[in-house]
């Protein structure tokens, strides 16, 4: 009688690699969209960023201080 179990244990340990290989590219798939994600609300935020930089500068360059009203600084 032929001793089968090391050939069924050789068998087990390889598709538990490949399942093991395969999950392993799913996380990486996942991780590559995750970060191009992450790159486009980057570059989202970054433009948003100019923009209100360049609102609050023009709001500070043009706009006169208001004036005080009588009696608001006697409180």
């Amino acid at each position: 009688m032929l001793n089968w179990r090391p050939v069924v244990d050789y068998e087990l340990r390889e598709i538990e690699f490949d399942r093991r290989e395969i999950e392993f590219e799913k996380r990486k798939i996942a991780h590559e969209q995750r970060m191009k994600q992450l790159r486009s609300e980057n570059e989202r935020l970054a433009e948003l960023n100019v923009k209100l930089s360049a609102i609050l500068f023009s709001s500070d360059t043009s706009s006169t201080p208001p004036n005080a009203m009588p009696g608001e600084s006697e409180m």
